[in-house]
């Protein structure tokens, strides 16, 4: 059986582009309102406004693209009563948001099972895939970083009031010229982020992966009834390889027409008055990082399952072994002779050569047993334990026991039940379970070798005419390195009612971290000169429940049956064990801030009272003298509650400064989350949708700097599109956000205060799946098995306070956006 199938997917934002909400106009009201608070004459007047009355730049309009993907696959399967085999080719192709980036991916998988004998079964498994994706330079950011959020900001801040591009005359041009123009006002002086994205630099990523599976079953019935065994390994190779080709960029500053006239009409390009942009580099370079990795896992499976009359026993016992590795090597050439992105145009000189090589390896081992034991399906009880050793670990810590064990009772079996029409089923669980992890306390994996005392680089000196590098110890090791352990306490019922049309499960948890790795607070001498390992020590905690509903039934005499379900959940984290300084410990004057019984996620900040929207608020607050991080309030800014003096004394001061930061809210991650959904088929139709939401969850606007809102335009630009939005003006007194002022106080919007947390909760409908089988009848006709149409839609909509300012999943304000995606297919089996 051949079965082809095939889509296109477009994808477009959730909400507008940034970009998208200001225009060059905007940018000349807001220059003249920071003019006014700051008492300087308007730059703007008739002549401006009149010029960009039908013209605004946007730097979109050279760069952006929604982005839109192909899919294809191709698999076969088939077989006989002694071997199978299935074998898939796929392949992914993608253009991202902006031009110049592309990703692909190709996939090739074969699976073929033999049965050798009565009791012997082998399979193999070989698949493979190679992603290449080619992307812009852009260094101030990972490489990986497929956000580039720090991009994106700039193609919404990028002024709009200069041409990007000049015609030889000086003609602004709407498309890519020889003569890219700098903006010549703000930080961004010599760049061009149109060039950015289009010039001629790049980086290209390819990374492949060949794994190989081997499974062989064997039923040792023969020798014990009931007993198997499997064995199965696993080899894993991959490389990768990152290429980057950095070219520097030239552009010409923009020159008046007219110095006596409008400012912002360009006189032709000079090419004796040009800037160069370095992207922070000393020289143009290309450079290549390659690594090849390995890893292989090694399990063998001991399994018995019996029935003895009413006596069931299920047993496993496991051996694993894994292994990895990694060698890899960087190389870096500068000071080309050209333009062009192969070696030997660059200096051989060996101060314009560099490079590296560096290793990783790995192991660990487990023992795994379960011992599954149930009367008559009614009385269930398991115990199982992992035994890990790892060599993050030292030997005499490196491994680790980690037992669970769990029962049931299928209480509807029970004679004392009167089981009725609207029960069908109704059983009680309870477990405790333990794992081990090797992450620390900020859910990082731990650094290899943090038990022995390493070495690195500890830079360069030149003595005579020589260059010598120098090596220093690393921190201080630890030879105490544990395994953090995890306990889960879990308490369940499963139920059926109403002839099993209705189905759910209730479960209740307790989740207990300990010995978790982190670092210490204690003060070292400054000559100490190194800093000191990681512990374990740290505990934290979790607790909540979980709901799951399902109605399954049909409807219109058979012809139509449905489905309808819906999960509820709710979590809440503490810390138990934490160091802290003594200030946030018990009786510390900022005791309340202490982490301690406290989830990891909480909001702390200035609590604001609001806008000073009129004189009288003002003259009020400055006839008591009151001040702001030592500034005078001022109209349209924010203002804040005075809770503390100097050292955090309680009471307030007259003042508003750091000492009157309070907690905010307590919910700074979603404590709820929930999902609900449906499934339909009548004919040939299918319809599956699925909602998904949080709730009793704040959220901080925020930028990528930190929480609040900046004013990172100063004179020149709204940079963020809400200050050219519903401001403070004269003009404007109950507006819903501050004045522009061009700075970044506090009470113009930046930094964490109470102004701007929202309700982060959101509902949104996050999948809809509609699809149509083709008539029997049309495809026989062209011997095919089956043939499907169908549509599938994400993130079509969402409902959240959070939408005033960006999609409620979004990062941050000037995060890159969410996006939603359309999809049209076709599944074809012949």
């Amino acid at each position: 059986m051949f079965n082809f199938q095939t889509s296109y997917a477009f994808f477009s934002p959730t909400m507008e582009l940034l970009s998208d909400k200001t225009t060059a106009t905007d940018e000349l009201i807001y220059q003249n309102r920071v003019a006014e608070y700051r008492g300087t004459a308007p730059p703007n007047g008739e002549e401006e406004f009149a010029y960009f009355s039908d013209r605004s730049y946007n730097v979109n309009d050279f760069i952006w693209q929604n982005p839109w993907s192909q899919n294809y696959s191709l698999s076969v399967a088939g077989g006989s009563d002694k071997l199978t085999y299935y074998s898939l080719l796929s392949y992914r192709g993608e253009e991202g948001s902006y031009k110049s980036l592309e990703h692909g991916k190709f996939n090739l998988r074969t699976n073929v099972t033999a049965q050798i004998s009565d009791r012997i079964k082998l399979g193999v498994n070989i698949s493979a895939n190679q992603q290449n994706h080619d992307r812009f330079y852009w260094p101030f950011s990972g490489d990986d970083d497929y956000d580039v959020s720090d991009l994106y900001r700039v193609t919404f801040n990028w002024p709009k009031v200069y041409p990007y591009y000049l015609e030889e005359d000086g003609t602004p041009a709407n498309y890519v010229t020889d003569y890219p123009v700098q903006t010549p006002m703000g930080s961004w002086l010599a760049w061009s982020v149109i060039d950015q994205i289009v010039g001629n630099r790049y980086i290209k990523t390819r990374k492949r992966q060949l794994n190989n599976i081997l499974t062989l079953d064997i039923d040792l019935g023969d020798l014990v009834p009931g007993l198997t065994t499997k064995v199965v390994g696993n080899y894993l190779a991959e490389d990768f390889m990152r290429k980057k080709f950095l070219t520097f960029q030239t552009n010409y500053v923009f020159n008046q027409a007219d110095p006596d006239g409008n400012r912002f009409l360009p006189a032709p390009p000079d090419p004796n008055k040009t800037n160069v942009f370095t992207f922070s580099q000393n020289q143009e370079f290309l450079s290549y990082d390659i690594n090849t990795a390995w890893s292989y896992q090694f399990d063998w499976f001991l399994n018995y399952s019996k029935v003895f009359g009413k006596h069931g026993i299920d047993a496993m016992a496991v051996y694993e072994q894994a292994e990895n590795g990694l060698y890899g090597a960087y190389s870096k050439a500068e000071d080309p002779v050209t333009d062009y992105d192969q070696d030997f145009v660059y200096s051989t000189d060996a101060q314009m050569r560099f490079g590296n090589g560096y290793e990783e390896i790995g192991a660990r081992r487990s023992l795994i047993g379960r011992v599954n034991y149930n009367f008559a399906e009614k009385y269930i009880a398991e115990f199982s334990f992992r035994y890990d050793g790892n060599t993050l670990f030292p030997k005499d810590k490196r491994w680790g026991f980690f037992p669970s064990v769990s029962a049931a009772w299928r209480i509807i079996d029970e004679p004392f039940m009167n089981t009725s029409d609207w029960l069908t089923d109704l059983k009680l669980r309870a477990s405790v379970g333990t794992t081990g992890n090797d992450l620390d306390v900020n859910g990082n994996k731990i650094t290899p070798f943090s038990y022995l005392q390493t070495y690195g680089n500890s830079g360069s000196y030149i003595f005579g005419n020589d260059l010598y590098r120098g090596i220093a110890p690393g921190d201080t090791p630890n030879p105490n390195l544990t395994w953090a352990t995890s306990t889960t306490y879990n308490v369940g019922v499963d139920f059926e009612l109403i002839d099993t049309r209705l189905s759910g499960s209730l479960d209740v948890f307790y989740k207990k971290e300990e010995n978790i790795l982190g670092s210490r607070l204690v003060t070292l001498p400054d000559n100490y000169g190194q800093s000191l390992a990681p512990e374990n020590y740290a505990a934290r905690s979790w607790k909540g429940g979980e709901l799951s509903l399902m109605w399954r039934d049909v409807a219109a005499e058979g012809k139509l049956d449905y489905s309808v379900y819906g999960n509820l959940g709710y979590a809440r984290d503490q810390w138990d064990v934490l160091d802290q300084n003594p200030i946030f410990q018990e009786g510390g004057n900022r005791a309340s801030e202490s982490q301690i019984g406290q989830p990891a996620n909480r909001i702390f900040g200035l609590r604001a009272l609001g806008i000073i929207r009129t004189q009288e608020q003002l003259d009020e607050l400055m006839e008591a003298g009151f001040k702001q991080y030592g500034r005078d309030p001022y109209l349209g800014g924010l203002y804040f509650e005075d809770v503390r003096g100097d050292g955090f004394s309680e009471g307030p001061d007259g003042k508003i400064d750091g000492n009157d930061f309070q907690l905010l809210s307590n919910n700074a991650a979603p404590r709820l989350n929930y999902g609900f959904g449906f499934n339909v088929n009548w004919s040939n139709f299918s319809v599956n949708a699925h909602f998904q939401g949080v709730g009793v969850y704040d959220r901080i606007i925020s930028n990528q700097e930190g929480a609040g809102m900046r004013q990172h335009g100063g004179t020149i630009r709204p940079y963020y599109p809400i200050w050219a939005d519903d401001v403070w003006t004269p003009d404007n007194p109950d507006a819903q956000y501050p004045r522009p002022i061009g700075y970044n106080w506090y009470e113009s919007g930046t930094g964490s205060t109470s102004f701007w947390i929202r309700n982060g909760a959101y509902l949104r409908l996050k999948n809809l799946n509609v699809a149509y089988n083709l008539p029997q009848s049309w495809v026989s006709s062209v011997n095919v098995a089956s043939a499907q149409v169908f549509f599938n839609g994400t993130n079509l909509f969402s409902i959240s306070d959070m939408k005033e300012f960006h999609d409620p999943e979004q990062k941050n304000y000037d995060s890159f956006p969410l996006m939603k995606s359309l999809t049209v297919g076709l599944n074809v089996k012949f």
